[in-house]
């Protein structure tokens, strides 16, 4: 059954129910390994109460912004990160700090 509103438009087969905005989203498709597409449902369930195509829509904005970052730096001759940088934000982010040094008292 096919019903037709204002801005939507409700798809109804059985017990399925699903809605989608006219002209505002287009269905595809990818093929994901088993571990990938539980990781992208598990995302989506923490994120997106379940939604993977919001959380594929968010991670699309985000690389977006991404690309745009890495143009600006690129046109503005900003090096990119080196792997030893890379580790020390990574492990900062995770609250991995290297060990302090102990100071020696003055003399």
């Amino acid at each position: 059954m096919l019903r037709e509103g204002p801005a939507r438009l409700d798809f109804c087969q059985g017990a399925t129910n699903a809605s989608m905005r006219l002209g505002r989203t287009k269905t595809t498709s990818f093929s994901l390994d088993d571990i990938t597409l539980k990781n992208l449902k598990a995302l989506a369930a923490r994120r997106h109460n379940g939604n993977v195509s919001a959380l594929l829509a968010e991670l699309a904005t985000r690389e977006a912004k991404f690309a745009a970052a890495d143009a600006y730096f690129e046109k503005y001759g900003i090096l990119p990160l080196t792997p030893e940088a890379i580790e020390r934000i990574e492990a900062e982010w995770q609250g991995v700090t290297s060990p302090k040094r102990k100071r020696r008292k003055a003399a």
